[in-house]
C-alpha cells in the first residue's frame, strides 16, 4: 500500500464518528487529493482491517456503503476499486466544510486568534490568483 494513502486512513479511535465512516470519509478524502486514482484498487478488507486493528466487517461496510454511493465498485471477495467515472464535485463540499470549520476550531483552541486565521485564508488565496 502506498505511504501517500496510509496516511489518509488512518483513523480516530475516541471519536464519536463511527470508524467505518471515518474510513469512507478518509477514502473520499484521498480521491479527492490523488492520493487514489480512478481505477485504482483499494486494500483489501482484510488488510485494511489488520492495519487499522479494526474488525473487518467495519471495513466490509465501509466499503459497502462507497460502493451504494458510486465511489468505488467492487465485492468482497473479489476487490474493491475507486469508480473510472469522477465524482461530482458537489459531493466533496459538506466534507471539506466540516473538514475545514474542524480545523479552524482546533487553531482557535490552540490560541490562533481568528484575525490571523482570516489573514491566512486570504494569504491563501491571494497566492492562487
Amino acid at each position: 500500500m502506498k505511504q501517500e494513502l496510509l496516511a489518509h486512513l488512518l483513523v480516530e479511535y475516541a471519536s464519536p464518528v463511527p470508524i467505518y465512516e471515518q474510513i469512507k470519509r478518509r477514502i473520499k478524502q484521498a480521491i479527492a487529493q490523488g492520493a487514489l486514482r480512478p481505477g485504482e484498487e483499494l486494500p483489501s478488507i482484510r488488510e485494511l482491517a489488520l492495519l487499522l486493528h479494526v474488525n473487518p466487517n467495519t471495513v466490509a461496510r465501509a466499503f459497502r456503503d462507497l460502493s451504494w454511493e458510486g465511489v468505488a465498485d467492487g465485492r468482497a471477495g473479489k476487490g474493491f476499486w475507486v469508480n473510472e467515472q469522477k465524482p461530482d464535485v458537489s459531493q466533496n463540499i459538506p466534507l471539506f466544510r466540516e473538514e475545514f470549520l474542524r480545523l479552524m476550531e482546533k487553531a482557535v483552541n490552540m490560541g490562533i486568534p481568528r484575525e490571523t486565521l482570516r489573514e491566512v485564508v486570504n494569504e491563501f488565496f491571494r497566492e492562487e490568483s
